[in-house]
């Protein structure tokens, strides 16, 4: 039981970190695959089968309504996946369901690693954490810290927007992922895209300080 429970209708920044700075990722597909994952997860039905999948076609299934997999549990906001971790903005669309959410992805892409490479034990080193956004200005700071989050990564300064592993590009750009992404709850507060590009790139300097006073509660 969570001491602090999620609350219906609010927007949280959710991490989870793997163990021992295990690698959750060690190749294009790996990315592909938790992608899968992520966006099957997002239902109140079971997570698909993806055992003989080999690209991102689960998900186009999913956009299109072609797949069903239930309700969604959550509102995907914004996500960016790094070689040892992950930032989530995660929208509480019913009691508990970020945790079921969590939960459903977490084991699910923790059995393909392990079975894939041929490895027992833990993968993530908790459950998972998450913050409490409770006001817009934490919301936006949130969603600039998780798109900037390759900042560090090389090869990716300066370019934060072209990671292919992160919803930056789709709120620049067309969105790949249509209405599984709720980009709109950020974009509706800028006149254009480019705008919140420009917000974003003005927030870099501020996200060490958005950083030092996050606490993530597990």
């Amino acid at each position: 039981m969570r001491k602090n429970p999620f609350i219906t209708g609010s927007f949280y920044h959710v991490y989870a970190h793997t163990i021992s700075d295990l690698a959750l990722f060690r190749n294009e597909w790996d990315y592909k695959r938790f992608l899968c994952t992520f966006f099957a997860a997002n239902g109140d039905g079971a997570v698909l089968r993806l055992d003989r999948q080999n690209d991102l076609n689960p998900i186009w299934g999913i956009r299109d309504g072609t797949v069903d997999i239930g309700k969604p549990l959550v509102d995907i906001v914004c996500f960016c996946l790094m070689n040892t971790h992950f930032h989530l903005l995660l929208g509480e669309r019913g009691d508990g369901n970020i945790s079921k959410f969590m939960q459903k992805l977490m084991i699910s892409y923790a059995k393909y690693l392990n079975l894939k490479y041929e490895r027992r034990g833990h993968v993530f080193e908790s459950r998972f954490h998450s913050k409490l956004l409770d006001d817009n200005e934490y919301f936006l700071r949130a969603s600039c810290y998780i798109h900037l989050n390759p900042k560090d990564a090389r090869g990716w300064k300066n370019i934060e927007y072209k990671y292919p592993w992160s919803s930056y590009q789709d709120y620049l750009g067309d969105s790949r992922w249509g209405r599984l992404l709720k980009d709109e709850t950020i974009l509706s507060q800028f006149k254009t895209k480019l705008a919140y590009r420009e917000f974003v790139r003005e927030a870099r300097p501020e996200l060490s300080d958005y950083a030092e006073h996050v606490v993530f509660l597990n």
